[in-house]
């Protein structure tokens, strides 16, 4: 576990000295928000949701981009010798949940200044974004130890993303219907079921592969 966490550190640490990256995703998350703004006073619930969701994934696409790309060639090579690649995997799906559920709540207090706040399940609310910060530190990073392979790393990470993000999208504008009280249905568990189980399958491909993508 130390290991890891040396590595999480390091990665903290790579991300602060390029500080343009971070800055890039807080501007982008104030711009997106004023936008909203901008057009809609205030945005009725479904499209608060709609609007937050969107901004989220774009945001976290952004965020997990450089996931394999800041290290030189023989930094990795070092990594090789020295560390299992499950260790490494751990360590970039740690340090992308802990930027993503930085997004997240900074998304969400942006909107909330600016656009108000439609949610009266809070705590609803909250598990989904801890949920989907989860499910996507596992695919987004997964996505990006392939994309690495290839010379155009940003478009096939987008390509690649984009359609099997739509389950998890799915998924998490229901729970947050519910979080809002826009929908009919008071039995939120079994789309929290159906959300843990697509996570759970994106943490076991991303296990199973990855071992196999460091060696080649």
């Amino acid at each position: 576990m130390n290991r890891i966490l040396n590595l999480v550190a390091t990665e903290a640490r790579i991300e602060l000295r390029e500080r343009s990256a971070l800055s890039g995703i807080v501007l982008y998350v104030l711009s997106s928000a004023f936008i909203v703004f901008s057009i809609w006073k205030q945005l009725p619930p479904k499209e608060w949701g709609l609007t937050f969701w969107v901004i989220f994934l774009f945001c976290s696409l952004m965020a997990v981009l450089k996931t394999f790309g800041r290290e030189s060639e023989g930094r990795y090579f070092y990594y090789y010798t020295l560390y299992h690649p499950l260790e490494l995997f751990a360590a970039k799906v740690i340090y992308n949940l802990l930027l993503l559920v930085f997004i997240f709540f900074v998304l969400w207090f942006v909107l909330f200044v600016m656009a108000g706040n439609p949610i009266l399940r809070i705590g609803w609310f909250f598990v989904t974004g801890l949920m989907s910060a989860i499910g996507l530190s596992f695919l987004l990073t997964l996505i990006t130890s392939i994309a690495i392979k290839t010379q155009q790393n940003a478009s096939l990470t987008a390509v690649m993303a984009l359609p099997l993000m739509i389950p998890l999208l799915i998924n998490i504008l229901r729970l947050t219907a519910y979080a809002s009280g826009t929908t009919p249905d008071e039995n939120p568990w079994n789309e929290m079921m159906l959300l843990s189980s697509i996570i759970s399958l994106v943490i076991g491909m991303s296990l199973w592969l990855f071992p196999y993508l460091w060696r080649s």
